[in-house]
């Protein structure tokens, strides 16, 4: 792990060296507001019919600025990333960082989106209408605060590591521990993308405060994370699978999440999409628990379509099955518009 450590800090030391030799004179600075915006109205059917109305999942706003050709720096507020206890919004600083890019490599340093399933989102098409597998299922945080580099060998090969905290960006805290991350993606032919993601988390015995007192006979183990991708896309058609899975899952041993999600989305016309996704999780109980725990377990089903009238509007009526414990389903009928400045 140090000498990762040691690898990324050469690497950001010389792209900051080379970022501020470039000719000035030749490049203009420049900078862009950024905003966008999820909300929904959704309605449930049968035993969940009085479950209705609206929501507000997502409100950035914030700046990106270019100071060279390769060096940048983003700050975004999201003023709906979360809610209390009294169910208010709560504001969270999701991005503070700096990044270079140049030569192949794309470093950001600060408080960065991770790339645990950021790839996966983007061929998924419609984060919008509902969170990737892992983030939907509390595998990881989306952001947090250290370092990520990532680098293109070539057409074929990239190859992305990161340092980072471990508790994603709402859980700042500076302790001991601390999150390594590796992953590899292969594009064996065109159009298409084959990767691995592995992670370990270390035990500083953060976790431990969160072990109910029931659970006395818990050992506690470093958590480690593993994720494997294929998907597909081009200008009309984009789709993928992935299996994911978080083994000792807050630092408790044999306490594994795990699951697959399957997902296509296609063009039908110049402004409209059909999509559709399938989710199954799972989850193990150590037998040296004495009272359950919570589970994740269940099925996800989603159909729906997506109409764009405008480059900055896009709005998806969908269908959801939810069989959360696999005897007993819930429907619900979403609306989903993101608004994208």
């Amino acid at each position: 792990m140090k000498q990762l450590s040691f690898i990324i800090c050469i690497i950001i030391l010389q792209g900051i060296n080379s970022c501020f030799a470039q000719d000035s004179t030749a490049f203009k600075p420049s900078g862009k507001i950024i905003a966008r915006s999820f909300i929904d109205y959704s309605t449930g059917f049968g035993h969940v019919n009085h479950e209705k109305g609206f929501d507000i999942t997502r409100a950035f706003l914030g700046y990106n600025y270019k100071f060279t050709r390769t060096f940048s720096g983003q700050v975004i507020i999201d003023g709906a990333s979360g809610k209390s206890s009294s169910n208010d919004i709560e504001v969270h600083l999701r991005n503070a960082f700096v990044n270079w890019s140049d030569k192949g490599f794309n470093i950001n340093v600060g408080l960065t989106g991770l790339m645990q399933f950021s790839i996966q989102e983007n061929y998924f098409m419609h984060r919008y209408v509902l969170k990737s597998f892992q983030d939907l299922n509390k595998m990881a945080p989306s952001v947090d605060l250290g370092v990520t580099a990532e680098y293109k060998f070539n057409d074929y090969i990239s190859a992305d590591v990161s340092i980072t905290n471990g508790e994603g960006y709402k859980k700042i805290k500076k302790d001991n521990n601390m999150r390594y991350a590796a992953g590899i993606s292969l594009h064996p032919i065109k159009n298409t993308i084959l990767r691995v993601y592995a992670d370990i988390y270390n035990d500083d015995e953060a976790g431990r405060d969160a072990l109910p007192e029931s659970a006395t006979d818990a050992k506690y183990k470093d958590q480690y994370s593993l994720s494997l991708f294929a998907g597909y896309q081009d200008k009309n058609i984009s789709g993928g699978v992935e299996y994911n899975r978080v083994y000792n899952k807050g630092f408790i041993e044999k306490k594994d999440y795990y699951g697959y999600s399957a997902y296509a989305s296609g063009k039908v016309a110049s402004k409209w999409r059909v999509f559709a996704r399938y989710d199954l999780m799972d989850s193990t109980n150590p037998d040296n628990f004495t009272s359950p725990w919570n589970s994740l377990d269940g099925q996800l089903m989603m159909i729906g379509v997506e109409f764009q009238p405008l480059k900055q509007l896009k709005i998806a009526p969908n269908f959801r099955n939810i069989n959360a414990d696999r005897s007993k389903s819930e429907q619900y009928a979403y609306i989903n518009i993101e608004f994208n400045l």
